[in-house]
């Protein structure tokens, strides 16, 4: 519901701030009706393309699903920078924002609103200009920091001033999240102190003077402002520095976050320090207690009785209620199968089913986050991407869990059983002599732009130092096929589409990328009878990886355009300087699958011992600048070549025909094409494929 023309004032007067005559409900007083809350989660906090992390802009159908679930409340996760220029939000984002708000508040629910990471410009930046960001550059002012939210906040809540409390503000996301750890100690440079809260309180007082100037409803709506990091832990600092409001008291709400770390998030492997929990408290096959989640663990009952009840101390009884902005625990479809991954999901259900009623006897309001994917470590539980996995949109995906959050709010059961049918598709893999692998099917959904699949394996302990390595050995069979726009040599582009596979990783803090060609379909290198053994050693990487001994993340994408088929994985090998290898991972375990690639653990055949030998394709060197890219090579002999370059519809936008001489060659390409873009240089069997971004 709107409320239009109450605050006009008669006689031209100014439009006033003031509390006394029409002043909103106050926090305490919405509450009690704000019941359980969810987030669309991944899409309108995409920096500049809502759909690009694979979700489909909220529609009716999908709104109304979440109300028919039984949710009350929606948070709306959502980047302004990259939506604006000059600083400036783009008229046309404010109003697709509006369109989403419309929807949930049509539906009689309320909707949070906030400011979401964005690039990081105000959440990775909460100190003042002495100190350092986690790249070691000196950070802009706190005072320009605040000026910016203050500006983004006063043009947002004129776009909304009408608006009646349904409405609700928030000013950012997690503040500091993603400060450096200092090795696990948060005394030194980078502890969250009373100096770092003074900025952050400074953060949130721009915000809410920005949305009280504006008058209207915006004088006493509700704003909600985060701890840092919304860690809870770290809520006694905001108790202790609570910014202040030109309203008066009760017209904000706090917030903090619920991921207790080895329940919900870890997922890359036991560490040292501490195991992944599949299992919560009585929830357990019996035999895995290192895995269980119970006692004082972060996350068991124990320890959110501890949490919420401190919370509900510290700021409900004293009028502010507090919102869990986002809360969950990740499917672990690929570790577990059989009775062990139903245990997992009965006990997801459980912890969901008790920290929601926890929340609400604490005075607080639980919104559950939800990613739309539905593939491994996900947390959805109405479908969206049905383009992808099938059904209709608004399809409960997890109905155990939601029964379990609905009663705690007195309502009644859903039917329908989820859990049996995750289990199903996850059955238990016999081992075979040939072993265990990963069957990934690539299904790109756009017709006229390349998308990609990609098989990912977070690398920790042992695995985590692959400086003992030269290089990777990947053994795969299987066949892909693209139906591209650009498959022909009548289209001047060769065989090449847009079909393309990189072996990746990333080291090192700053997660920097490192990334070389394996295949090209267009080549036909792929064999759906017989393994075949790729090897890659770090020379043939586009940039010589570094940082090898703390590799964080290792994998395979497949690009193309409009490609389907299937690619058996039978392993990822370091190899070593005397040439023998060792497995890396031998996905007896399902790695994690995004984007196109969805699969499954499968029984190896006999024609897992046969091997095929492949050179992987050699490295260029590319420098792009203004209108021109530039590519340099190594020719094995002097013979014609062809310089390519294609844009993200498979359209050629550049070509140039050369002859190549033996040893260094060196082409340059002009275009007033500005985005991605795929550059190939092929003389006779030999070619280059990388990915540009053209300026």
């Amino acid at each position: 519901m709107k409320l239009y023309g109450l605050f006009g004032i008669a006689c031209g007067m100014t439009l006033l701030a003031s509390t006394a005559a029409f002043a909103l409900p106050k926090a305490t007083d919405i509450y009690p009706d704000m019941g359980l809350g969810y987030n669309i989660g991944n899409t309108m906090e995409v920096p500049k393309n809502p759909t690009d992390w694979g979700n489909p802009f909220p529609d009716a159908a999908y709104v109304k699903a979440i109300k028919d679930a039984g949710f009350n409340t929606v948070r709306i996760p959502c980047a302004w920078d990259s939506h604006a220029s000059n600083g400036t939000i783009n008229a046309g984002w404010l109003d697709s924002v509006k369109t989403v708000v419309d929807l949930v508040i049509g539906n009689g629910m309320y909707a949070i609103l906030n400011s979401h990471w964005d690039g990081g410009w105000l959440e990775d930046h909460v100190f003042d200009g002495e100190g350092y960001d986690k790249t070691g550059l000196v950070n802009s002012s706190a005072a320009t920091v605040a000026a910016k939210q203050e500006s983004y906040w006063k043009q947002i809540a004129t776009k909304f001033a009408e608006y009646d409390e349904h409405l609700i503000f928030a000013s950012a996301n997690e503040p500091g999240v993603n400060d450096p750890w200092n090795g696990g100690s948060d005394n030194g440079q980078w502890a969250f102190n009373e100096a770092r809260m003074q900025v952050l309180k400074q953060f949130h007082e721009a915000c809410i003077k920005a949305v009280r100037s504006t008058g209207g409803n915006n004088a006493t709506r509700i704003v909600v402002v985060q701890s840092p990091r919304t860690e809870i832990d770290k809520s006694p600092l905001l108790a202790s520095m609570y910014p202040e409001d030109p309203a008066g008291e009760g017209y904000t709400m706090a917030e903090v976050h619920f991921y207790p770390y080895q329940f919900s998030l870890m997922t890359s492997g036991d560490e040292d320090w501490g195991k992944m929990f599949y299992y919560w408290e009585d929830q357990t096959p019996g035999t895995d207690a290192a895995h269980t989640c119970s006692g004082s663990a972060l996350g068991s009952k124990s320890s959110i009785d501890q949490l919420f009840s401190g919370l509900k101390s510290r700021f409900y009884d004293k009028g502010i209620p507090v919102v869990i902005g986002e809360m969950g625990a990740v499917k672990r479809l690929g570790a577990l199968t059989g009775d062990n991954l139903k245990y997992h999901l009965k006990a997801r259900a459980a912890w969901y089913g008790y920290t929601v009623a926890a929340a609400k006897k604490n005075g607080l309001v639980p919104c559950v986050w939800d990613t739309g994917d539905e593939g491994d470590g996900n947390f959805t539980i109405i479908r969206r991407q049905v383009n992808k996995f099938g059904g209709n949109v608004g399809d409960i995906t997890d109905v155990e869990t939601l029964n379990a959050m609905r009663e705690a709010y007195g309502q009644a059961s859903l039917p329908g059983n989820s859990i049996d049918s995750i289990v199903t598709q996850n059955p238990d893999i016999p081992e075979t002599a040939a072993g265990k692998g990963v069957q990934v099917t690539y299904q790109t959904v756009t017709s006229d732009s390349s998308e990609v699949g990609t098989l990912r394996i977070n690398l920790q302990g042992s695995k985590k130092d692959l400086s003992k390595y030269v290089g990777i050995e990947v053994r795969l069979k299987g066949e892909v096929a693209t139906a591209g726009p650009c498959t022909g040599a009548s289209d001047g582009c060769g065989a090449y589409g847009w079909t393309s596979m990189d072996l990746f990783m990333m080291t090192g803090e700053s997660w920097a990328w490192f990334d070389a060609s394996v295949l090209e379909q267009a080549d036909k290198d792929l064999d759906a009878s017989a393994f075949q053994t790729i090897q890659v050693k770090w020379e043939d990487f586009r940039k010589e990886p570094t940082g090898l001994n703390s590799a964080n993340a290792i994998g395979l994408n497949l690009y193309g355009t409009q490609v389907t088929g299937t690619i058996t994985f039978d392993y990822i090998k370091g190899i070593k300087a005397d040439g023998s290898t060792e497995i890396i991972d031998d996905f007896d375990k399902k790695p994690q699958l995004e984007g196109t690639a969805s699969g499954k653990v499968v029984a190896l055949d006999g024609t897992a011992a046969i091997k095929v030998a492949t050179v992987a394709a050699s490295k260029m060197l590319v420098n792009v600048l203004p209108g021109m890219v530039s590519a340099s090579f190594t020719a094995a002999k002097t013979a014609p070549a062809k310089a390519t370059l294609m844009n993200s519809l498979g359209q050629v936008i550049a070509q140039q025909n050369f002859t190549a001489n033996k040893g260094m060659n060196t082409v340059e390409l002009s275009s007033n094409y500005r985005g991605p873009a795929m550059l190939m240089v092929r003389q006779g069997s030999q070619r280059y494929m990388q990915k540009v971004i053209l300026k």
